[in-house]
């Protein structure tokens, strides 16, 4: 699909949103909650053609997508097979011995373009690198870097912020799932953030706050930080564990795999 429409995206995103549910039901330690509420994240950004399932690595002029947080590796997975670009039979080995898609990205993960993200606050250093290098080289690619809120209790986050400021990466478009929860609970309790919007701003970036769940608000913020000559935050407010109240807004994980078949059923 390309520069799908919205209402054909959120019909992705609704059977992506089914899939990250089945794969919860084969293997129950998957970050669920986490996936969940990225989805339309990552369906605004490889549903319009932005990024791509299948592009080589040596292919010059492109984009690139940085998962930060890693462990929400399981919406691409389910995206990718709402899109035709992975079997049924492949998400439900998910985590597996001998998987090719293992519960964070690695260096054979498939679609991936930055493996080992998840130890937060990494993938935002390498995302960073990746649009400096991309500018050195003359390259017209953008990076698109997608980062949890709990990375942001991180020093080397903002470090990393602060060096993109500094160079004026404008191709590099942040966009932080903001879904208040973190492993340890809710973010505002483990570690404030403040004004998270006036933080991005003293350091120079223009910032666009959005309903991370309306994919045409999405993809219109991403239409305006492209056009952005500063590096650009897209402040995503979500809901962890979108669509299973089990776990909406709470830091649990597990479903039984009755539970998972039910909630499939009725997410949408």
């Amino acid at each position: 699909m390309e520069r799908g429409g919205v209402s054909e995206l959120d019909q992705l995103v609704c059977k992506a949103r089914r899939y990250v549910v089945l794969m919860a039901g084969y293997d129950p330690g998957i970050h669920l909650g986490s996936s969940l509420s990225v989805m339309e994240i990552v369906a605004a950004l490889y549903g319009t053609g932005r990024v791509k399932f299948n592009v080589g690595n040596g292919a010059h002029n492109r984009n690139y997508f940085v998962l930060s947080k890693g462990h929400a590796i399981h919406a691409v997975y389910a995206l990718a097979a709402a899109m035709g670009y992975l079997t049924l039979d492949e998400l439900r080995e998910t985590g597996s011995l001998g998987s090719r898609l293992q519960n964070h990205p690695e260096v054979d993960t498939p679609f991936v373009d930055v493996p080992n993200s998840g130890s937060l606050g990494q993938g935002i250093s390498l995302a960073v690198g990746l649009a400096l290098g991309l500018r050195l080289k003359g390259e017209r690619g953008r990076v698109y870097l997608v980062v949890g809120d709990g990375e942001l209790d991180e020093g080397q986050s903002w470090e990393s912020f602060a060096v993109a400021a500094h160079y004026n990466l404008s191709n590099l478009v942040t966009i932080v799932d903001l879904n208040g929860v973190q492993l340890d609970g809710h973010s505002e309790e483990v570690l404030r953030k403040g004004d998270l919007a006036g933080r991005f701003k003293s350091l120079g970036f223009e910032v666009f706050e959005v309903d991370g769940h309306d994919v045409g608000q999405l993809i219109s913020a991403l239409e305006r930080a492209e056009k952005s000559e500063r590096p650009a935050v897209i402040i995503a407010k979500t809901v962890r564990g979108k669509g299973v109240p089990a776990i909406e807004d709470t830091a649990k994980q597990r479903l039984s795999r009755d539970d998972a078949l039910k909630y499939a059923g009725d997410i949408c």
